[in-house]
């Protein structure tokens, strides 16, 4: 698919999610696909559409110690973003062959990550290729295992969401460089005594420190060869304005994210 690339670097949670979104409904009279990647600053906790934040965060301890709180468009479990590398992608089914399942959406989705750890000599696997996996509930991402979540020597490392609409689908993962993202224990209700055993970060499963940057060349390679060519470009002005307008009306605002009425 011909797609288009946007190099975000840092930004809040609450911008980030805005960008997401407003590249979600520009789709829609776009039509071109969108691959971004991006960075969190200051950290903070996105959580899943359906999570209630009081439910699962000490929201006292978040606001004393300034950790953001944004609520997520896409389903899945809350994610404390810290020094990761982030990226989105926003396509129709049709762009990725017209999937038989929002699992095999994944798998085809997924494929340009396995195909990066590939590259720095990884052997990365779906938790489905193993019979063992024992699938835990939890309200955090990396202590739960999916069956199209990527494991990397017993653990699982990242985690993806995605959003769909008509058949446009948005889907967008983090994959931690570092285990900063162990910090989250501090503020979680639910105890994170297993997350040392059930997750990992780049750097640990590599055996070295790797950097946001040599990371994201080698997954725009990756991306390019699973899914084609890609130009570079920045969000239009219309992007813009609605991703300010999303931050007005609903990032921005603690109705949205820490106590939405429909959840």
């Amino acid at each position: 698919m011909k797609s288009r690339y946007i190099f975000s670097s840092f930004s809040s949670p609450y911008e980030n999610m805005a960008i997401d979104e407003a590249l979600f409904i520009s789709y829609f009279d776009k039509r071109v696909p969108t691959f971004r990647i991006y960075r969190w600053k200051p950290y903070g906790f996105s959580i899943g559409y359906s999570q209630k934040a009081k439910e699962i965060l000490n929201l006292e301890k978040c606001k004393k110690d300034n950790i953001g709180i944004v609520r997520r468009i896409t389903g899945g479990s809350m994610i404390f973003h810290a020094d990761e590398l982030t990226y989105s992608i926003v396509c129709s089914e049709s762009d990725i062959g017209n999937p038989a399942s929002i699992k095999a959406s994944y798998k085809i989705l997924t494929s340009f990550i396995l195909r990066a750890y590939e590259k720095l000599g990884l052997f990365p696997k779906y938790a489905i290729e193993f019979s063992d996996i024992i699938k835990e509930k939890s309200s955090f991402c990396f202590m739960s295992q999916e069956d199209y979540d990527i494991i990397i020597k017993g653990k699982k490392i990242g985690g993806n969401a995605q959003k769909r609409k008509k058949d446009v689908i948005l889907i967008h993962g983090s994959i931690p460089l570092g285990d900063d993202y162990k910090i989250a224990q501090k503020y979680t209700k639910e105890n994170l005594l297993k997350l040392n055993i059930r997750s990992s970060c780049l750097s640990e499963v590599l055996e070295r420190k790797i950097d946001f940057f040599e990371f994201s060349e080698i997954l725009k390679e990756s991306f390019k060869e699973i899914f084609g060519e890609f130009e570079f470009d920045e969000l239009d002005t219309k992007e813009t304005n609605l991703k300010e307008e999303l931050l007005r009306e609903k990032y921005l605002k603690d109705s949205w994210n820490l106590y939405y009425a429909n959840t």
